[in-house]
């Protein structure tokens, strides 16, 4: 009888294990819980009377062992599950539970998503010359700057007179994620992008529908979600002096927007459909930024539109009383007190400049960090503002 008996010592380890992977939700975070208690693995002893084990858990073994049927009761063989003639130390639910956890985790790390500001267009992004941008990071006083940078510039290999650029990620993510939900609203523009399928009138309305959907909902989906659809949509992004072209995948677009609700006919067409940004690249300091170009629908400008919209948020939350004070306001939000003042006094710029900044049409060297600093002393005569803001000199 070769059946299998439980060590109830070592089958409380166990659950404590899974137990203790539901409440910290990651393998690394585990481990290192896992070490600060002394838990390690069984010993054994191997061949030559050898003893093995007793070994801090790796996250390669903590995969394993949460994944381990001998648990549920059953047993593994060549890819398929059986029941044992065992007993299971670990319940049904709890079982569910972490598979669930780690098949999120998994997909999260295929997306991405789990580093620390996960570059959004990774390996999806190139220049003017068709070379890789590459994500990077530079750390100034404490602050992490994200860029793109050409890989002309990680490898010092410039080809002819082809220029390498280093542009700050945040720049060209909002403007690729701002025109994705302008897309999305637009029915002609979508409409066009499935015309390839010759989708029947009411699977066509139904892709519509959700598409107005989404582009409403845009402003709410979580992280993960704006991951999904940038990988399963965009196939490159290409930076180019004046403009941003987002080669869309027809394919993917028809996956988001119908699902498996419908089977599509064979495409008849190119697999891909252009969305261009009118965008140029200006020199502002020592950097690089893309400011949106005039002509055609105004786009926001994605970091400047955001930083106006939390000044305004802040302004409202004192003006409906939430926060009696900026100091309550500091307070429960955990921030400096001057930093939601410099946010507030934001709130007085002219009509005219709040419009530009949203649009971003304003002088490529006033960065959001910039006005933030200037905002400490921001005069309340608008035309005066238009001058320290060098906006008259447009």
């Amino acid at each position: 009888d070769r059946k299998l008996i439980v060590n109830e010592v070592e089958a409380e380890t166990v659950r404590m294990i899974f137990r203790r992977y539901t409440e910290l939700g990651s393998v690394r975070a585990l481990g290192n819980e896992l070490d600060r208690l002394g838990v390690v693995s069984k010993r054994r002893e191997g061949a030559g009377g050898i003893l093995a084990g007793g070994n801090r858990f790796s996250r390669g073994a903590l995969y394993t062992l949460l994944q381990n049927h001998l648990y549920r009761g059953e047993i593994a063989h060549q890819g398929n599950i059986y029941p044992g003639q065992h007993e299971a130390i670990i319940d049904a639910q709890l079982w569910e539970v972490v598979q669930e956890k780690l098949s999120r985790n998994r997909q999260a790390r295929a997306l991405g998503a789990t580093a620390e500001e996960p570059s959004l267009l990774a390996g999806l992004l190139t220049d003017g010359s068709g070379r890789r941008m590459t994500p990077t990071h530079a750390v100034k006083k404490g602050r992490r700057y994200r860029y793109y940078v050409s890989t002309s510039l990680i490898t010092g290999t410039r080809s002819g007179h082809a220029k390498g650029w280093r542009i700050p990620a945040g720049d060209v993510e909002c403007l690729v994620l701002d025109r994705l939900r302008a897309f999305f609203a637009s029915e002609p523009d979508v409409g066009e992008a499935l015309s390839c399928f010759e989708l029947e009138a009411s699977t066509l309305r139904f892709a519509l529908s959700k598409s107005t959907q989404l582009a409403e909902e845009w402003a709410t989906l979580p992280p993960i979600r704006i991951r999904e659809l940038v990988r399963s949509l965009i196939g490159t992004v290409e930076i180019h002096d004046e403009k941003v072209i987002v080669s869309l995948k027809r394919k993917g677009m028809a996956s988001v927007l119908l699902g498996d609700t419908f089977s599509l006919p064979t495409i008849k067409g190119p697999e891909t459909f252009e969305l261009h940004i009118r965008a140029r690249l200006r020199r502002a300091g020592k950097g690089i930024r893309l400011v949106v170009g005039g002509g055609g629908a105004e786009a926001p400008d994605g970091q400047m539109a955001a930083l106006m919209r939390n000044a305004h948020a802040t302004r409202e939350a004192l003006m409906t009383g939430r926060d009696i004070t900026i100091d309550a306001m500091a307070h429960r939000l955990g921030i400096k007190r001057d930093y939601l003042s410099m946010h507030m006094r934001l709130t007085y710029l002219a009509p005219d400049i709040v419009r530009a900044l949203m649009l971003g049409r304003y002088p490529p060297e006033l960065t959001p960090a910039r006005l933030l600093s200037l905002s400490k002393d921001l005069p309340h005569d608008w035309q005066l503002q238009r001058t320290v803001l060098g906006f008259d000199t447009q």
